[in-house]
């Protein structure tokens, strides 16, 4: 994990969330989001995943249990996938049971 993959929201010192992109050859991996519990729905993850997807240089994929959370953003769920979004896949389903169905997103066309 590297500092640079991290785009950061915070108030002052504070952090109210935070994304994580991480450059694969070939594509890119959305592969985390996170809002502190006190700062949802203001808007702070809308910026953080428009901030990711700005940042984005390749194709850009996503593992995820709630795609119509981003489904309004312009990812689509997908089946056929890059070699690294498989590994994701797989390792989500073994090692992060949630019993919900992980999908691969990807966005836009």
């Amino acid at each position: 994990m590297k500092d640079s993959e991290f785009l950061v929201a915070k108030a002052g010192e504070q952090l109210l969330g935070f994304g994580r992109i991480r450059v694969h050859s070939g594509c890119d991996e959305f592969c985390t989001l996170g809002i502190i519990e006190s700062h949802r729905s203001t808007g702070i993850g809308k910026m953080i995943i428009s901030a990711i997807i700005k940042a984005s240089t390749q194709p850009l994929y996503l593992a995820c249990i709630i795609p119509s959370y981003f489904e309004p953003y312009g990812f689509k769920i997908v089946h056929d996938v890059p070699f690294q979004m498989k590994a994701k896949l797989d390792y989500c389903n073994e090692a992060l049971p949630t019993g919900d169905e992980y999908v691969v997103m990807k966005y836009g066309n």
